[in-house]
């Protein structure tokens, strides 16, 4: 009998460890929540609320990219609405050795360029989907609605030094009160 027992509550557990999660993907910062197509690169989040006089920040991220080795994000935002204080790299390009960085103003452009520091094993990420730099930003004395986007020099390039496709590039707002 209590044998039966055990293989019955063994069973039960069996059966209901197969049953397959439910996830609920209604999370609005979801890349396949904003209409993008991969390889994509985004800005997340893709809005965001902030005051005057504040600090903040938002990731430049790709959503499933091919193996790349540099890449030159472009940048264009309102002139005025924000002062960029700061670039780090993200760990899409992060290995044994940290990424260089490099980070040009521009009026109302910011050009990051971000190099995979090769090793004996690798010359290139494996790609996929990562934040590829954090920009930390001050809000100026203006409140209003600002539009973030990428512009037309923006790529990545593989260790072979050609194109890597990206066929969506996700647009931001900032919204200052």
């Amino acid at each position: 009998m209590k044998l039966l027992r055990i293989i019955l509550l063994l069973y039960l557990f069996i059966i209901n460890a197969c049953e397959e999660a439910i996830y609920k993907f209604d999370n609005v910062n979801d890349p396949f929540n904003m209409d993008l197509e991969p390889p994509a690169l985004f800005f997340h989040p893709s809005e965001i609320k902030t005051f005057v006089n504040s600090n903040d920040s938002l990731e430049v991220y790709g959503y499933k990219l091919d193996s790349s080795a540099a890449a030159h994000l472009e940048i264009i935002y309102d002139y005025g609405s924000i002062i960029v204080d700061s670039v780090s790299p993200g760990p899409f390009f992060q290995n044994s050795n940290d990424p260089i960085e490099v980070v040009v103003e521009d009026g109302n452009k910011i050009h990051i360029y971000l190099y995979y520091l090769p090793d004996l094993m690798m010359d290139q990420n494996t790609g996929g989907t990562w934040s590829l730099a954090k920009i930390y930003f001050s809000t100026t004395n203006a409140a209003g609605t600002y539009g973030l986007e990428f512009g037309s020099n923006t790529k990545l390039r593989n260790a072979e030094n050609d194109s890597v496709r990206i066929n969506t590039f996700g647009i931001g707002s900032i919204h200052v009160q």
